[in-house]
Order: structure tokens, then sequence, then C-alpha cells
């Protein structure tokens, strides 16, 4: 994944146009349990220090709205639809639509990915995490979004494929029992962590550098 970035040198604002696709985190986090920075394992996480303000861009809008797809028994959030109104899918057996809205949102990632790589890597600590977690990720973006709701979604057939997502007001379930059209998301902080980009490392001639994109599964 490629996306447009500004020079270190550059004063105006980055233009909210330039937001880059973010993966769709299974679970929304605490703003502190994810920093763009961090090093990541299937068993292991690692913030580093070494990052200061002036190695991110911040991109911000005052509205956000997400169509996901999630698991109706784990409640893991597994797709994202963006913002649409209309969405082209079918919910298949244990699966729900829902949606994300939040009065703001705003996306952190780094000017130069490779060079924040090198300079958390300058550290001992990062250097002896990195040798003792052969299969790591470097993340290199997050979406923030302020005072989020995250609520059940109708997809309601509008013909030519396409499906209008609806507000699902609750409702009775099998066992006689109301269910509430909220989502059962608690992070205990006002600003929630909902999507990210995280690169693979790969170690060539006794150095690190990014590929590939990897699937947020780090955080599930």
């Amino acid at each position: 994944m490629s996306y447009t970035r500004r020079w270190s040198s550059a004063e105006a604002p980055l233009l909210p146009s330039i937001i880059p696709d973010l993966a769709l985190l299974p679970r929304p986090l605490n703003d502190t349990a994810l920093p763009v920075g961090q090093l990541v394992s299937r068993t292991s996480k690692h913030n580093p220090s070494s990052l200061e303000d002036r190695d991110y861009d911040d991109i911000g809008t005052r509205w956000y709205k997400d169509v996901i797809l999630f698991d109706s028994e784990s409640g893991r959030f597994l797709e994202s639809f963006g913002g649409s109104h209309l969405v082209q899918t079918t919910l298949q057996p244990g699966k729900e639509a829902g949606t994300i809205e939040a009065e703001s949102q705003r996306v952190r990632l780094l000017k130069d990915p490779e060079a924040a790589l090198r300079k958390v890597l300058q550290a001992d600590h990062a250097r002896q995490w990195l040798q003792n977690n052969v299969e790591a990720g470097f993340v290199v973006a997050t979406r923030e979004v302020t005072n989020a709701s995250y609520k059940r979604a109708r997809l309601i057939d509008a013909g030519n494929g396409l499906y209008e997502v609806g507000r699902d007001v609750g409702g009775e379930m099998k066992d006689g029992k109301r269910r509430d059209s909220g989502l059962d998301v608690r992070t205990s902080s006002k600003t929630d962590i909902v999507g990210v980009i995280v690169r693979k490392v790969i170690m060539k001639d006794g150095m690190a550098t990014l590929g590939e994109e990897l699937e947020a599964t780090f955080w599930v």
C-alpha cells in the first residue's frame, strides 16, 4: 500500500482527502494500547520511546462513519465498507451489520516509515526484541475516533445487488430477552483506536526494511 505524505518541512496541514485505507481492528482498543511505531508479533508488543512529534503527520475530520460486518457470536469486527449509505454485500449466517459513528477522527501516520523503523532500532532493547520476534510487524498508521457509538444495523434490499444501511432499534430475541441496538464495546476511554496499517519487518543483509501490509490480527 502507498499513500501521499508531506515532507517534514511542509507547513500546511494535511488534507483529509489523502487519508489512506486502514485495516479494521477486530475490536476497538483504548487509545494508549496501539501507538504508531509499535513493533508487534503474535506473542509480544514493543512500544518505542524514540519517536518524536516531528516523525508523525496527523489528519483529522469532524465526523466519522463506517459500516462494518461483525461476527454474531464473538462480536469480532470482520470487514469495513466505509461510510456509504449503500453496500454490495449479503449477510451470511453468523454475520451481522453494524455502524461506527464518531464526532471526530484522527489518522496518525509516519512521515517516513523506513526512517522511523531505523530510528526505533537504534535502541538496544528494540533490536533485542526483534531478534526474539522473527515474524514481526511495524505500525505505520492508526485511526482514532472520539466519542464513538457502535450500533447494530439492518441491510434493506434496494435492488440491483445493493443494500441500504438502516438503523437497528433492537428487538426481542428467541429467548424472549430484548436485544439492545448497541454493540458490546468497552474500551474505558473517550478516544478509541479502530483502524491500523501494519507492515511486515524484513531482515535483509543485517538491515531491517518494511515489506507488505499485514492483516490486523495481531490485536484479536
